[in-house]
């Protein structure tokens, strides 16, 4: 008979024994965590961000949409302070999407997060997620999330993507919508990411804020056509560039791609690209080809640079 071990659920405070010295920078460092619940590419900004004379627990940014996430936390179950904390710190910092995560959900909070969320719009609203530590056996604890509020339009958001605005619009979110499912499939549990969205472009985490993945329809400098860009796009500072690039050669020996190093002058951001040109987003006969350069050469790229990026200073 197969033996089947039991799934007990941990203490929180055993993992966890203060609030705000072991949790709130637990969920600060793991980002990703909350990522896979909310359907997001999430990366921190700033944990205990000040809003006026207080400080939010922790603060987000979705990678793809520069959209803002406001997190507040406890491990007990739901108050009214930290419910109010949440609302106000949203509205100072004005963020898109506001997490209440905690231990137990009172029914009364529940419920005034799902009312919130019948009065916020499209593309904006109110998550509680319920904290639980498990383990098997003697084996390490190990967290899990589970979304108990959620907007009522996200499901349908994660599923149908934003509005569109243009027949070009219209067009990405079908690139994204078709490419998503293959990469996830390709390349499982690297990105969060399900929502296609109506633009050229879009990133992929490396563990490291700042640095991303890129892939992207774009006209490279000096062409007259739409080229489909994949590489490393480069937002932290003028240090990241010039470390990987003293490593240039090992690199380009691991992946054996032509690497084109921009270094990108008077702009805030460096980046790392290969292109595959001609690729014309408007000829959708294409699309499978150019889906599977961009998945194969995405995880190219992953291999060569994810321990460069990693022991970056």
């Amino acid at each position: 008979m197969v033996e089947v071990a039991s799934l007990d659920e941990v203490p929180l405070r055993e993992v966890w024994p203060d609030e705000a010295r072991d949790f709130t920078p637990w969920l600060a460092a793991h980002p990703d965590q909350l990522g896979k619940e909310l359907h997001m590419d999430l990366e921190l900004e700033r944990a205990e961000f000040a809003v006026g004379p207080f400080s939010a627990d922790v603060v987000l940014r979705d990678a793809n949409t520069g959209q803002r996430v406001v997190v507040e936390n406890l491990l007990e179950k739901t108050d009214h302070d930290h419910l109010g904390k949440l609302i106000t710190y949203a509205a100072g910092l004005e963020a898109h999407w506001a997490v209440l995560v905690a231990k137990v959900f009172q029914p009364e909070h529940r419920s005034a997060l799902t009312w919130l969320n019948s009065i916020s719009g499209e593309g904006s609203g109110f998550f509680g997620i319920e904290v639980h530590a498990v383990r098997i056996g003697t084996s390490p604890a190990a967290v899990r999330l589970d979304v108990v509020v959620a907007p009522d339009n996200f499901a349908r958001r994660a599923r149908a993507g934003a509005k569109t605005v243009s027949e070009t619009n219209s067009r990405y979110t079908d690139w994204w919508a078709e490419f998503l499912p293959a990469f996830h499939d390709a390349h499982p549990g690297w990105s969060s990411a399900q929502t296609p969205q109506p633009v050229n472009w879009m990133t992929f985490p490396t563990g490291r804020s700042g640095v991303r993945y890129d892939l992207s329809f774009a006209y490279p400098t000096g062409a007259t056509n739409y080229s489909l860009r994949a590489g490393i796009y480069i937002d932290e500072g003028d240090a990241v560039f010039p470390a990987l690039a003293a490593q240039r050669s090992a690199i380009e020996a691991a992946c054996g791609l032509d690497l084109r190093w921009e270094p990108l002058q008077n702009a805030r951001a460096s980046r790392i690209a290969t292109y595959l040109d001609p690729a014309d987003p408007a000829d959708r006969a294409r699309w499978p080809h150019y889906r599977d350069w961009a998945i194969k050469t995405l995880g190219e790229l992953r291999q060569a640079f994810a321990v460069p990026i990693k022991n970056l200073p």
